[in-house]
């Protein structure tokens, strides 16, 4: 093997290794969720679809109930999939800047209320893979999978 060929594999070995770390995924960091609210904490929960509410379940000494559409005792691991929407990574988080048109959150396709906190949910654009949501005046964009909880009927939450 003559020099140059040694040279050649040896750059090719660094390029190989520099490509490696820049296509390797980053690792989530802390706070990087999408609310700060602890789920064990949350006693109410409301999904609103077209500015109507769709449904509602609270949360007593019995566990979680169903409150609207109708009234029905709820499963517990079920209701847990939608406070699970608390904690979802984020992938962008920025601040607001009032023109909410342009993020589709000025007519939020559902709002996702979690005790006194909203979260809207925009319109997703079917050539992305995430989705916009409004967290206390924050723009924050999720993996677009975790909104499908959102679209799950209520026979879902109660077994029925």
């Amino acid at each position: 093997m003559n020099r140059w060929t040694r040279v050649n594999l040896l750059l090719a070995a660094i390029a190989a290794a520099l490509l490696t770390l820049h296509l390797w995924p980053a690792a989530p960091t802390a706070g990087t969720t999408l609310t700060a609210l602890e789920a064990a904490g949350i006693s109410s929960i409301r999904i609103e679809r077209s500015k109507r509410l769709h449904m509602a379940f609270e949360h007593d000494a019995g566990g979680w109930r169903l409150v609207h559409p109708k009234q029905a005792a709820a499963l517990d691991h079920r209701v847990q999939q939608l406070l699970a929407l608390a904690y979802v990574p984020v992938q962008d988080d920025f601040a607001a800047d009032g023109d909410l048109t342009k993020y589709g959150l000025d007519t939020p396709e559902a709002v996702l209320q979690l005790d006194q906190l909203r979260l809207s949910f925009e319109q997703r654009d079917p050539s992305q893979r995430s989705r916009y949501v409004l967290v206390d005046g924050r723009v924050r964009v999720i993996d677009d999978v975790y909104f499908n909880f959102l679209n799950l009927p209520a026979k879902h939450f109660t077994g029925d």
